[in-house]
């Protein structure tokens, strides 16, 4: 009888522990996430209701229909037909709802999971998907969509020792051959405290927390992708100030299997998405950098309702459809709990709007 996948990849991570001892969480969590050979990202249908979690675009069309009015907002502003970059693109929901919403928005996708660009690409005839944001034949002139995306980064797992110091938390293998937590002294605490809102003086000792180690080089090359027009960068985190602090002492990893929230990452790596909160602060600055104009940090609930979803709330005759509809921006959910970093190069007037507080002309 054939291993499941993600049997297969426990294996080889414990044989690579065994032989290399402890391993940095980054790594283990690069694996149990994109290894072509049972990591999650390379299983399709991972997203929508029937999988283990759910995004606003696999939820419902009507989040399609806010950026489909955003895009012409957009190309009214800069004079140049709407077009829409989705990256990390999954199997494609959002730009399906997107083509069978218009037809005149030029659609294109980025998708790192080859499993997940065929099957965006076998539904979306027609829809350029690339591998990387490197493949882009040009920027994108419109807007560019990064839904959970930089989430979706391995992140290394720290904690301060009792004397405040910076530790490692490596995965290593127990006596019943089960992953384990272990700590190990970090090679570049003094670079890392550094870059932490004070010097890391905020951390108390026996704190956890995580570092995204891709996250500033992701966010330059979405900045190269937008030629001119938006980007939206929705994820779920915080600023830095609010991330690295006393009020969360155990850190922001987890991963989510059948809906539900748990705290082990660790177990059966493949078979669940594993991930942890964004630095907005690293993002903001990194698009910046890149030459972005930045606009705010919103709610999900915020812009959507600025993009007319509270139009499509009240007009909805069927109770179960309001619910539905609802449900893209009921406080608790992710509404509120995804943030929305907008940034520009030009179009600086559409992108107003998007963060405009309600009740504002």
């Amino acid at each position: 009888m054939t291993a499941p996948e993600s049997s297969r990849l426990a294996r080889r991570l414990a044989d690579e522990i065994r032989g290399a001892g402890p391993m940095r969480f980054d790594r283990f969590q690069a694996a149990a996430l994109y290894d072509p050979d049972g990591g999650y990202y390379e299983r399709p249908s991972r997203v929508g209701r029937e999988g283990d979690f759910v995004t606003g675009a696999s939820w419902h069309p009507a989040f399609a229909r806010a950026l489909l009015r955003l895009c012409r907002e957009v190309a009214r502003e800069t004079g140049r037909p709407a077009s829409l970059l989705d990256v990390g693109a999954g199997e494609g929901e959002l730009l399906g709802h997107l083509r069978r919403e218009a037809a005149d928005v030029a659609l294109s996708g980025v998708e790192v999971s080859a499993v997940r660009r065929r099957a965006a690409s076998g539904s979306l005839p027609g829809v350029p998907f690339h591998a990387s944001l490197g493949e882009l034949p040009s920027p994108v002139h419109g807007v560019v969509v990064a839904y959970e995306l930089v989430d979706a980064l391995p992140v290394r797992a720290l904690e301060t020792g009792e004397e405040g110091e910076i530790l490692e938390r490596l995965v290593s293998l127990g006596a019943d051959g089960e992953f384990r937590w272990t700590t190990a002294p970090c090679a570049d605490a003094a670079a890392i405290a550094a870059s932490l809102p004070e010097g890391g003086r905020g951390i108390e000792p026996g704190q956890r927390f995580e570092i995204r180690p891709g996250a500033a080089s992701l966010c330059a090359s979405l900045a190269r992708a937008l030629g001119e027009g938006l980007l939206l960068v929705f994820d779920y985190g915080a600023p830095a100030r609010a991330l690295y602090g006393p009020a969360r002492p155990g850190g922001t990893l987890e991963a989510f299997l059948h809906h539900r929230v748990t705290r082990d990452v660790l177990s059966e790596p493949g078979s669940r998405d594993v991930t942890a909160w964004v630095d907005f602060t690293e993002v903001g600055d990194a698009l910046r950098g890149a030459g972005l104009d930045l606009h705010g940090l919103v709610s999900q609930s915020r812009l959507l309702l600025g993009l007319g979803l509270a139009g499509e709330i009240a007009d909805a005759g069927d109770p179960f459809e309001r619910n539905a509809l609802a449900k893209l921006v009921a406080p608790g959910g992710m509404g509120e709990s995804l943030r929305v970093l907008v940034a520009t190069r030009g179009a600086s007037s559409t992108a107003a709007r998007a963060v405009r507080p309600l009740g504002e002309p």
